[in-house]
């Protein structure tokens, strides 16, 4: 073999042995623990604390049965910075942290006042932390006590409340995605503030984290959505409701269904009717100075129930049906628009990005002042609303009378 041979195969040999190397972050998973959650919320004296929900791999293999255990690590810790913190906790447990793996992040509504930013800076700097993982208010309650409540099907409170989100949104649409990108976007927007889903505690936080609490059909703590968290930049200035919710999602084209109960004309009588599709269209100009604005909503439903006869076997029950439903959602659209202006005075619905994106020239010498214009500015309402069919039933069910 010649010497340029031989060479050539040293170096060979050289780059396959660096390129099966390995990561350069490689760790044993029997050395690591995943993050599940963090929430954050004020210290003593100034200080930031935060409090992690670490999974116990041992207690979460279906397959093979754990040792009776926790099914999740709560550990707290104070710092100056959440990144100190989260490099600190190995003071008190064991294996090292990832937090590549954290579902939800949840602030305190003491802090959310203060204005989040400076403690978002650590967690949007961070290579590990990803664009999904979603970004809560904890409202009426304090944010550490979202990271103890346990829940029967899957132990761990961090991925019960992804599921919630997720599961909620698709199904009645009362709350806001929430995730850091929705985040990061809602703070660089134009015209349009930002808005976070909102949770709390219904029972007391303490009695939800014993495991005794889950072996019962009626836990005794839950973590509840309670809505929408209103922002001013990063400020947090209030909250709205799940049913003022819907409204939003419904207005910024992020609703994918829910169920309206529109009043009919008997008192506390109800027809269920289920938005399946809706779609939100604004039109935004200024003239003279002053915004005017027009939303209009169109949709498809169907009629999941009526607490009253109706004849919907004929077109003029389902004409009626849609005239009732029309009226009720502009009447709640109405109402939530003519709420945020007067309550908080800023515009999460995003009628000045409709402006800024479509009519620049005449948005740009308005910008600075846009949330006052639009907290002054009449907003047109118009809903068109097609049911498309009734459930299985299309009639009551009723007992035919006997007899001539």
């Amino acid at each position: 073999m010649s010497r340029w041979v031989r060479f050539l195969l040293a170096i060979s040999v050289a780059v396959t042995s660096v390129t099966l190397a390995g990561c350069w972050d490689l760790m044993e998973l029997n050395k690591a623990s995943l993050i599940t959650g963090i929430a954050i919320e004020p210290g003593h004296k100034g200080k930031l604390k935060a409090t992690v929900e670490i999974m116990n791999a041992s207690e979460a293999q279906a397959h093979q049965p754990g040792k009776g255990v926790a099914p999740s690590i709560v550990q707290a810790m104070e710092g100056n910075t959440l990144a100190e913190i989260l490099f600190r906790l190995n003071e008190k447990l064991d294996r090292q942290l990832v937090i590549s793996h954290a579902r939800i992040i949840v602030f305190d509504e003491r802090l959310a006042r203060l204005g989040i930013s400076q403690y978002m800076d650590s967690i949007q700097r961070s290579r590990y932390v990803r664009e999904d993982v979603l970004i809560l208010i904890c409202q009426a309650a304090h944010a550490s006590g979202v990271m103890k409540i346990l829940f029967p099907r899957g132990s761990y409170s961090s991925l019960k409340i992804q599921s919630q989100i997720e599961s909620y949104r698709d199904a009645w649409g009362g709350v806001p995605a929430s995730r850091l990108f929705d985040f990061n976007q809602g703070l660089l927007a134009e015209g349009r503030e930002l808005i976070m889903g909102a949770v709390t505690i219904k029972g007391k936080a303490d009695k939800g984290m014993d495991t005794k609490s889950i072996q019962t059909v009626t836990p005794k703590s839950l973590v509840e959505i309670s809505g929408t968290a209103v922002f001013r930049g990063d400020v947090l200035l209030g909250f709205l409701n799940t049913d003022e919710s819907r409204m939003v999602m419904m207005a910024s084209n992020q609703l994918k269904a829910t169920t309206v109960s529109v009043p009919l004309e008997d008192k506390e009588k109800y027809a269920a009717i289920r938005l399946l599709r809706t779609r939100a269209h604004m039109q935004v100009s200024m003239i003279k100075g002053t915004p005017r604005i027009k939303l209009s909503i169109n949709g498809e439903g169907i009629i999941g129930g009526v607490d009253m006869a109706e004849h919907l076997t004929e077109v003029s029950g389902y004409q009626h049906l849609e005239e009732l439903t029309e009226s009720y959602v502009k009447q709640q659209m109405t109402a939530v628009i003519q709420n945020v202006q007067h309550k908080f005075g800023v515009d999460i619905f995003g009628f000045g990005e409709q402006l800024y994106r479509w009519h620049f020239k005449q948005f740009k010498p308005v910008a600075a002042d846009w949330n006052e214009l639009f907290a002054k500015a009449p907003v047109t309402v118009k809903v068109k609303i097609a049911l498309r069919r009734a459930e299985l039933k299309t009639d009551h069910i009723k007992k035919e009378e006997l007899g001539p």
